[in-house]
């Protein structure tokens, strides 16, 4: 039996379609999977956490590697079907919870967990941010096409942006797979890509509001950026002081690490404002 053909019997047999409110489109190349779930080493960790299961095309052949491996979806329908498939697997726990509810530390430590999910693409920017703040040593996710493009964090591309520049600066982002649009029931608009997030380094996720702010306008200086940002524009006047050269300079044109070094700055500077 393919794939599509498991899925399709599955949504006849418990009179369900793909519900656009959780952003369900439900992977069904057998291919593509085989190479997520072989270009993750699974084996290697000890918990593995998956966002949004659904109809479990990642979480059966995920289970037959993982140690651990907990399913969170939040739709109580896909929640039913996956405790009917795996209601005899002891390595496999189903959760039904918004995963930005999820608290993965009541499952596993941050030392030894990895994320993994086909992520519902009107949310995507917020999960990555929380699985950020929760933090993991490995993660995996299905994002659309010109979002993995944005992710993959290159010195002077006019495309990067915050979220790509953290992830850079905790890890590696690698490109596993393209997926075009025709591997999904149903198909959605876009094609789309899965990538790999390889953490390298501890970096503060208190960081991350300023990497925001000084990624603010990728056509603006850091300084102007700064003078924008309600939070952080009491910190230019210091940074001026100091003559810091970042401040003439793009957000995206710069190394990571000195994107790191001068947040790092600006949020020892702001700690000191507030102390006073």
């Amino acid at each position: 039996m393919t794939e599509l053909e498991r899925i399709n019997n599955l949504l006849k047999e418990n009179g369900l379609v793909a519900k656009k409110s959780f952003g369900q489109n439900f992977l069904i190349n057998d291919g593509i999977i085989k190479r997520i779930v072989n270009g993750m080493d699974i084996d290697k960790y000890e918990t593995i956490i998956e966002i949004g299961p659904g109809l479990a095309s990642l979480t059966i052949p995920l289970s037959k590697k993982a140690k651990k491996l907990v399913a969170v979806d939040a739709d109580r329908d896909m929640v039913a079907i996956l405790k009917d498939i795996f209601h005899d697997s002891d390595n496999v726990t189903i959760i039904q919870s918004d995963f930005l509810r999820f608290n993965p530390d009541e499952y596993s430590r941050k030392e030894d967990r990895v994320f993994i999910g086909n992520l519902p693409y009107n949310i995507t920017s917020e999960l990555f941010e929380y699985m950020l703040e929760k933090d993991f040593v490995l993660a995996g996710a299905m994002v659309q096409k010109e979002v993995a493009d944005k992710l993959m964090y290159v010195k002077g591309k006019k495309e990067n942006c915050p979220l790509g520049a953290f992830l850079k600066a905790r890890g590696e982002v690698t490109l596993l797979t393209n997926v075009d649009s025709s591997c999904f029931n149903p198909a959605p608009k876009v094609d789309s890509a899965f990538i790999r997030i390889d953490k390298k380094r501890d970096v503060d996720f208190a960081l991350y509001p300023i990497f925001k702010a000084i990624f603010k306008d990728p056509n603006k200086t850091i300084s102007n950026c700064l003078k924008q940002s309600p939070k952080f524009a009491s910190t230019l006047s210091v940074l001026k002081e100091e003559n810091n050269p970042c401040l003439a300079l793009r957000a995206r044109q710069m190394d990571i690490d000195d994107i790191i070094s001068i947040t790092e700055h600006i949020k020892q500077i702001k700690d000191n404002q507030v102390e006073e």
